[in-house]
């Protein structure tokens, strides 16, 4: 069977109170392939979502694609390297044991390394003003960004901010 449509993929630059830049790619069987357009999404609602379109990411376009590669290359050398650890041949088997541990590191980094998941404070305000955010949401960014912050926690705006019905 064959699963084709259009999805997101690529979920980066996470602003607290705002929502996250994703990328809706046209799939097959959920491979990533054609990116279409970028969003940023506001809520997540069962199987569906809120956003409002915006320029494309070139940041979530590659995270997406890098996923994908890191969760195939990952499984094939797993299994390549079981399969010369089975024969006996235990050096065989340490070039793909390798290769699966990078994927996997680089697969679990690209979900957790803040400079992939969060935006940057100058990011932020870009995409702020790309979907046409007040001037005081911009300024409740910059203080946001530019004050006092716990190691653990990061404050959100005062109001979310939803997008303009289309």
């Amino acid at each position: 069977m064959v699963i084709f449509g259009s999805r997101l993929f690529g979920k980066v630059d996470a602003i607290p109170g705002l929502g996250y830049v994703a990328t809706k790619f046209g799939h097959i069987n959920f491979v990533p392939l054609i990116p279409l357009e970028g969003w940023l999404v506001v809520a997540e609602e069962g199987n569906g979502w809120r956003g409002q379109a915006i320029g494309m990411s070139g940041k979530s376009v590659l995270v997406a694609w890098a996923r994908f590669v890191f969760i195939v290359a990952g499984l094939i050398s797993l299994v390549v390297g079981f399969v010369a650890f089975g024969d006996h041949e235990q050096t065989d088997a340490i070039v793909p044991g390798v290769i699966a541990l990078a994927c996997i590191g680089g697969l679990v980094a690209s979900y957790t390394w803040k400079w992939v998941t969060h935006a940057s404070p100058e990011r932020a305000l870009e995409i702020a003003r790309e979907v046409g955010m007040s001037e005081e949401g911009l300024e409740q960014l910059r203080r946001m960004y530019s004050g006092p912050v716990a190691a653990t926690t990061v404050a959100a705006p005062a109001q979310p901010w939803t997008p303009p019905e289309s």
